[in-house]
């Protein structure tokens, strides 16, 4: 099945996004998509039988947390480029910005891979100066991962298709508060680290598969949530334009909502307490 509409003649009618438009920018941005959910499917097999653990979670779920995260954070960027013209996405801003992309996804994804193959920490390791480093260098590409975001957020409130008002609005509040409050959750954990009142190291039990501490006070959860409006505010804007609902009304309410979710893990972090206890 060919994912991409023709280059010439009319766009078939999708309900959301099941074509693509040919284009360099949409390509780049779903074939990094398409990378990682084969990266994932890689990975299963060291995932299920590879029994060492790294701070209470088998060694190789963080990258394959990676590779779902990632996955989606292409597939929803191919997806919101369809709202701006084909000029604008061949344009220099989104195509410089998609391959900053593409070069921190790529650094992440190798550096990451080793370390677990290491049983090694890749975040918040100072074992060495090489490890301290490296850990500076992804998050520089983390911050690389979200300003792709920003651009595209910026060219779709300035050229972007209005006619589902719903999908135009939601993307650019949900693309924008994604950057800022990931950066900002990133931030925090990035210098006081992601557990409150607990080792670095973590210990006792964790949430399957997420490996949020169940025993002390973890900001990831925030950061988790409010890395995913870029998903959840355009996905309400689009079922406001498809049930005609008040889209100002429902893309706000969504936007406070899980920012409040956001704020409130994130506070309930700081005290010490956990996401889920034990």
């Amino acid at each position: 099945m060919n994912l991409f509409k023709p280059a010439n003649g009319p766009a078939p009618i999708a309900p959301l996004s099941s074509a693509f438009d040919n284009d360099h920018t949409t390509r780049l941005n779903l074939t990094l998509a398409l990378f990682m959910a084969a990266a994932f499917v890689v990975f299963l097999p060291a995932w299920l039988m590879d029994t060492r653990l790294l701070d209470s979670a088998h060694v190789w779920t963080k990258p394959q947390k990676f590779h779902v995260s990632l996955g989606l954070h292409f597939l929803t960027i191919a997806v919101l480029l369809q709202l701006v013209p084909r000029e604008v996405r061949t344009g220099p801003v989104l195509i410089i910005f998609s391959y900053l992309a593409a070069i921190a996804l790529v650094f992440e994804f190798a550096w990451v891979g080793i370390q677990a193959g290491r049983a090694t920490r890749s975040h918040f390791n100072y074992d060495s100066a090489f490890e301290g480093l490296m850990y500076a260098l992804m998050g520089l590409g983390a911050f690389l991962l979200m300003t792709i975001c920003m651009a595209l957020a910026v060219q779709i409130w300035r050229k972007g298709d209005r006619a589902r008002k719903g999908l135009w609005l939601g993307a650019i509040v949900g693309l924008t508060l994604a950057f800022l409050s990931t950066l900002y959750f990133g931030f925090t954990m990035s210098s006081s680290g992601r557990y409150v009142g607990g080792p670095l190291t973590g210990g006792g039990e964790t949430v399957p598969f997420f490996g949020w501490s169940r025993e002390y006070g973890d900001l990831r959860p925030a950061h988790f949530v409010s890395l995913h409006l870029m998903q959840t505010v355009p996905l309400a804007g689009w079922l406001a334009d498809r049930y005609g609902w008040n889209v100002v009304a429902v893309v706000a309410g969504v936007a406070v909502v899980q920012l409040g979710v956001a704020a409130a893990l994130f506070f309930q972090a700081l005290s010490g307490q956990p996401f889920w206890p034990a």
